[in-house]
């Protein structure tokens, strides 16, 4: 009787505790989720060029809409295609396509450097170029280090970004 009786308080416990009784391996904490991968320089530079590809074969407009599908191929992560006009208009951007018309620019980073004035002008001047700037990654919502490789491809100047750790 007083086995039943220990029995009936171990199983209201275990109801009131929500199951079963901890073990010392349900006390480890999970391990933490692993940062999804970095990308680099040599991905950037490889995704533009394939997009610049892809400008050449269906013309810019066909393609900046391409570029600007959230389930499209031309978004890898925190790898994504932008597309300005000489003007600073976006024509592409892929993981924002609905700034897609608007004139950024004026934008600045969290820092106060004109961006896209930035990407314009060393863009123009050299034909292809890296831009350094502080932007918001849109995997992890944290401002975080970015480096654009830029280039101009008639009236428009395409790139894509890496952040860096």
């Amino acid at each position: 009787m007083a086995f039943v009786k220990i029995l009936a308080v171990f199983a209201v416990g275990a109801a009131v505790l929500g199951g079963a009784p901890a073990f010392a391996a349900d006390l480890v904490p999970e391990p933490a989720k692993a940062e999804a991968p970095r990308h680099s320089f040599e991905q950037a530079k490889a995704l533009v060029e394939e997009g610049i590809a892809h400008i050449k074969a269906v013309g810019p407009d066909k393609a900046f809409a391409d570029f600007n599908a959230p389930a499209g191929k031309w978004i890898r992560g925190e790898l994504y295609l932008f597309a300005f006009d000489k003007k600073g208009v976006y024509r592409a951007t892929g993981y924002r396509p609905e700034r897609t018309g608007q004139n950024a620019w004026e934008m600045t980073d969290a820092a106060g450097l004109k961006v896209v004035q930035e990407i314009v002008k060393k863009a123009k001047r050299d034909g292809t170029a890296t831009v350094d700037y502080l932007w918001k990654n849109p995997t992890t919502g944290k401002l975080e280090n970015k480096t654009s490789y830029v280039v101009q491809v008639g009236d428009h100047v395409i790139g894509a970004g890496f952040y860096h750790k």
